[in-house]
């Protein structure tokens, strides 16, 4: 059916027209406007689908036996909303995870419904598909566009990603409706995808994110401290901003040296902590009765995510000054009032930090540093705006491959990555990169110059190792 979309202070309509009822949109319009021209296209719409109700049943009644041998067992007359919505409670709820499935259902919702969802889903054709994925990319706007969103295009359109995103659900629901017997074949297997660019994330470079920790490296100021900690275990430890949000006191062990990584802070809308996939540790204390998400500690996405990171003494020397930070504030300040939960980095009152507020921090320090005069050239200055919290993570996998001399594996179990190539993405290489392999070249060139003398020396080490008399009459020989 026809929908109305308030856009810059105009009105649009979106309706449908032909034989395969491609989107359309009319915008510009007035409210009043508005308003006509979607009862008169919901008119159109009704008469459409009655028209098209009877040249079905006009076909049925001619067909005595179903003759392919792909035919369904089971065949549908259901909208793609109607059986988007059966499959993401049959097959959703099953298989995805709490943010995937929030995400997947709001494209859904926002997307998919309100400009494709009328169709039958044994009419859809992978030519109908292509039209609708084509109108995302030129004409439908952005749900709650509010100027120029980041990742958007000049008019604000749907993105290449987002579109990405639906074929994603589409294609995975249409081969469950395969196995249902639904259909006879997935049409979007063989839908054409707009062409999509993944943008690099800045991330600053190791040498220059240590300019931060040094700068925020500040134990007399309880919230300056508690973010440098918080941005020393992003980097020592190559975490995301969740997992050090949810990371407590038991979980280090300073006689180990370790940090058991094993869950993650997030927020939960309260109608999905039924979800199968979603396992929760603890359930923060509601502060707002009428919010519809709550904060939970929840088990990672991925098995690979579970890890024991190991400390350096650097990293127990800071942890050590916060715990003891904490345990004087709750003695000489807050008392009862504290909020314990056991947190590492925390509110001055207990509470959590968000990976939303540990973002805001990290940003409003690295323009202070700015404004004192820092800067930064391993990113562009344009791109300052874009780096985040979790940039830190390829500031530290881009350490460890340094310092690893490229040891994937090695980095990927300090990351908690499944997959090598999360490695490449994430790490980066820089200007000072290309300047330090080709110094190294150039010494290991003039080294091989120096082969014979390094072979010498070695051959005198044995000797001296098999007969140890001789090192006492060299250093004898030798005194003065």
């Amino acid at each position: 059916m026809a929908s109305i979309s308030k856009r810059n202070g105009k009105y649009a309509v979106t309706y449908y027209e032909g034989d395969d009822r491609h989107p359309v949109m009319k915008s510009g319009l007035t409210a009043s406007q508005a308003e006509k021209l979607r009862d008169k296209k919901n008119a159109e719409e009704k008469k459409w689908r009655e028209q098209r109700k009877k040249a079905r049943e006009k076909a049925k009644k001619q067909v005595v036996k179903a003759v392919s041998n792909n035919a369904g067992d089971n065949p549908t007359d259901a909208t793609l909303e109607e059986y988007m919505e059966e499959f993401i409670e049959k097959y959703g709820t099953k298989h995805w995870g709490d943010s995937y499935y929030t995400s997947s259902r709001s494209r859904m919702i926002n997307y998919v419904y309100p400009h494709f969802g009328q169709h039958k889903i044994v009419d859809i054709t992978t030519q109908m598909i292509d039209t609708y994925y084509d109108f995302l990319i030129k004409e439908c706007p952005l749900v709650a566009n509010r100027g120029k969103q980041k990742g958007s295009d000049e008019g604000g359109h749907v993105t290449s990603a987002i579109v990405r995103d639906i074929h994603k659900v589409l294609r995975t629901a249409f081969n469950q409706a395969r196995k249902w017997k639904y259909i006879r074949q997935n049409p979007f297997n063989d839908a054409d995808l707009p062409e999509h660019k993944e943008e690099e994330r800045p991330a600053f470079s190791p040498d220059e994110f240590e300019w931060i920790l040094d700068y925020t490296d500040d134990p007399s100021d309880y919230e300056r401290y508690t973010i440098h900690v918080a941005l020393a275990i992003q980097y020592y430890c190559t975490t995301r901003g969740g997992e050090v949000g949810g990371l407590q006191w038991p979980d280090y062990n300073r006689t180990e040296k370790t940090l058991h990584i094993y869950k993650a802070l997030d927020r939960v809308a309260k109608k999905n902590l039924n979800l199968p996939k979603l396992i929760i540790y603890y359930t923060f204390p509601i502060m707002n009765a009428y919010n519809k998400t709550v904060v939970v500690l929840k088990a990672p996405k991925t098995e690979a995510t579970e890890r024991f990171s190991k400390l350096n003494n650097l990293m127990i020397e800071k942890l050590d000054q916060l715990k003891k930070m904490q345990e004087e504030m709750i003695a000489n300040i807050f008392s009862d009032d504290y909020q314990d939960n056991q947190l590492i980095i925390c509110q001055p009152n207990g509470r959590p930090i968000m990976q939303e507020q540990l973002n805001r921090k990290f940003k409003d320090i690295i323009v202070e540093m700015r404004e004192n005069g820092y800067k930064f050239t391993s990113v562009p200055e344009d791109k300052l705006d874009d780096v985040v919290f979790h940039s830190v993570r390829a500031a530290s996998a881009t350490k460890k491959m340094q310092v690893s001399n490229g040891n994937l594996k090695a980095v990927m179990r300090a990351g908690g990555w499944a997959e090598p190539d999360m490695v490449i993405r994430y790490s980066k290489a820089y200007d000072d990169d290309q300047v330090k392999i080709a110094q190294k070249m150039e010494e290991d060139y003039h080294k091989g110059g120096d082969a014979k003398p390094q072979q010498d020396a070695e051959e005198l080490l044995r000797i001296i190792q098999d007969n140890p008399e001789l090192l006492t009459k060299l250093l004898a020989a030798i005194k003065p």
